[in-house]
């Protein structure tokens, strides 16, 4: 049985809230309950004839082009856990069946419905009725401005704290665009936080939760508004064709948890002098925890295993027998570093690999020709930001590593006299230029990373006697290359982004829209010309968080001092970091031969100047 009105609004709290607002806006007290029923209304379950189990038939079927692939251990480790405590699921967000996935694992183990709070974009009739009826919470997209409805959501979470009800929420706040994670919303986290401040006790445990596909139909609608295009409203039309579009087989839907969060503990850190907790210093702190953890348990797939070895291939296709040779060194390193995968991985004929491979030609994200003497692959420029999308899945896992090339390279070339601070004052460099892209640990954490990541390289590399003369030879002995592969896109579009930035007059306001819809167009332009490397710098969201990087960085308001020569230096800065990962790519490819025709190693070894 859902909560009635009075349950939700008519608390001391609320009331005094309604009377706060009454004396702002002038409005009355009446008028302003009136309208925080209707708000209520909106968003809250309800109770009704429409059963659990034919929703569930229903979400199996709207998810039918998956098999579910999830560990009932660790699902059966949560139920125990709930059985003393609320629990929050934050799942990452790539796709509309998300939510779908989860509850099929959940429902297979006894557990209702989460409290699932979803957009209201997605409340179309006659899912809306249907959905508050099965636990999903229908949210406006925006509300910063609507002090009453906050009011009525924050009281609403409240309720379904106190009395321990489990909830689920997306706290990216919208499907990735790129296949990695997007940075953390902290708006329904910090109500909940809150909320928990209220009602200590019982403790309430945050669940990472990531959720990967083998394939996903809609990815080219993703990857289309990524590069400039616009999102398709949803309606019944819409409903109607993406079920439609589960018609197919598509693989597997992979569930994994992370180790769960205990808010009560999160709280704990932020106890001021005298012992009382502040709860909104928690959120941010609990927000990329949860980003990390999830990170740690999302699998390496055969589907991003295939795409990463297709893609930065300087736009010609590759046999397998190269293909192999790509991803032999990284398998290895995937199992030196024991990460998460969903199967075992071989290069066999016959393996997972081939048959992603083959998924990846049939759903056209990929193109095979086979009219010469070995059959040949390679992603077409209107599929590579889809091919970019499966490969982003995984590439967290590579980042310290790619790092860590980079820094090597940067100490060497700079003929640092203290190869080892250098090598280390260089990564955390990155790590700042890199940090609205990825979720980095604590600076001691991301210290014994790079030790450990350096450290496979070049054992002994921290001694003196390693000097900046011996790293590239050092480098040179490598078969793993990951820089090029991983971070290059994202550096590509964030230099190309400090060009204009550079060209832009200190003295003029910057509108964020028009300078990144200017770098797409751009970008593609670079592309054609082909003094980029990859299409998936063309990317909406690398412009985005370049632009967050240079406002973090003060180079965009005309206020500050120095801004002519600031944004010259940063945009000097990041070409020599282009023109230091083109050096990677060019190991990478000697690393390769006989594999690759000196040809081949002239063309790739082009790029922007």
């Amino acid at each position: 049985m859902g909560p009635t009105v009075d349950d939700v609004l008519d608390t001391p709290q609320f009331r005094e809230t309604i009377r706060d607002l009454a004396a702002e806006t002038g409005r009355s007290e009446a008028d302003l309950m009136t309208e925080a029923e209707a708000d209520l209304a909106e968003m809250a379950t309800k109770p009704g004839n429409l059963t659990v189990s034919g929703w569930d038939r229903f979400c199996h079927w709207l998810a039918r082009a998956y098999k579910l692939d999830y560990l009932p251990a660790e699902v059966e480790r949560l139920k125990e856990l709930n059985r003393e405590s609320a629990l929050i699921f934050l799942p990452n967000h790539r796709s509309y069946l998300d939510p779908l996935v989860l509850r099929s694992a959940l429902e297979k183990h006894g557990f209702p419905p989460n409290n699932v709070l979803g957009g209201a974009n997605l409340a179309i009739w006659p899912l809306n009725h249907v959905g508050q009826r099965n636990g999903i919470v229908f949210i406006r997209r925006e509300f910063r401005e609507d002090h009453l409805y906050r009011a009525v959501l924050k009281r609403y979470l409240a309720y379904l704290i106190e009395h321990r009800q489990n909830l689920e929420w997306y706290i990216e706040g919208g499907r990735t665009r790129t296949g990695k994670l997007r940075p953390p919303r902290y708006g329904i986290l910090s109500y909940v936080v809150d909320a928990f401040a209220e009602y200590p006790e019982h403790d309430v445990r945050i669940i990472p939760t990531s959720i990967i596909y083998d394939q996903q139909h809609e990815v080219g609608a993703i990857s289309e508004e990524e590069t400039g295009g616009a999102k398709k409203a949803e309606s019944l039309g819409w409903l109607f064709d993406f079920a439609k579009s589960q018609s197919r087989r598509l693989g597997r839907a992979h569930l994994r948890f992370g180790e769960p969060l205990s808010l009560r503990d999160a709280l704990s850190l932020t106890l001021d002098d005298e012992g009382n907790a502040r709860p909104r210093l928690a959120v941010p702190k609990v927000a990329f925890e949860v980003a990390d953890r999830t990170n740690a348990v999302t699998p390496v797939t055969p589907s991003a295993l295939v795409t990463f070895a297709l893609l930065d291939n300087g736009d010609r296709a590759i046999p397998v027998p190269e293909g192999r040779h790509i991803l032999e060194p990284l398998l290895t390193y995937i199992n030196e570093r024991n990460l998460p995968v969903t199967q075992e991985f071989d290069l066999s004929d016959q393996g997972p690999l081939r048959e992603a491979l083959e998924t990846l030609v049939r759903e056209g994200v990929v193109t095979d020709y086979d009219g010469g003497d070995e059959s040949i692959y390679y992603v077409e420029l209107e599929h590579q930001h889809e091919a970019a999308f499966y490969r982003n899945t995984i590439i967290h896992h590579f980042v310290a590593r790619s790092i860590a090339e980079v820094s090597l390279v940067e100490a060497a070339e700079d003929d640092a006299q203290d190869a080892a601070a250098a090598t280390w004052r260089n990564a955390r460099r990155l790590k700042d230029l890199l940090k609205f892209e990825f979720f980095f640990p604590t600076t001691p954490e991301f210290a014994r990373d790079m030790e450990e990541e350096i450290s496979i390289v070049h054992p002994g590399w921290q001694e003196e006697s390693w000097t900046a003369a011996g790293i590239l030879s050092v480098l040179r002995d490598q078969r793993l290359f990951l820089a090029h592969r991983v971070l290059g896109p994202f550096i590509e579009a964030y230099s190309l982004f400090a060009d204009e930035l550079e060209k832009f007059p200190v003295t003029e306001e910057i509108d964020e829209a028009e300078l990144v819809d200017r770098c797409l167009g751009l970008a593609r332009q670079h592309w054609m010309q082909r003094t980029l490397h990859t299409p998936e710098s063309i990317s909406r969201d690398y412009f985005r968080n370049a632009f967050r990087l240079a406002d973090n960085q003060h180079l965009i308001s005309p206020d500050e001092p120095d801004l002519a020569a600031r944004r010259k230096a940063f945009a000097e800065e990041l070409r020599m970091l282009v023109r230091r990962i083109d050096d990677i790519r060019l190991m990478a490819l000697a690393s390769g031969e006989p594999l690759l025709t000196e040809r081949a190693a002239q063309v790739l070894g082009g790029g922007r100047g």
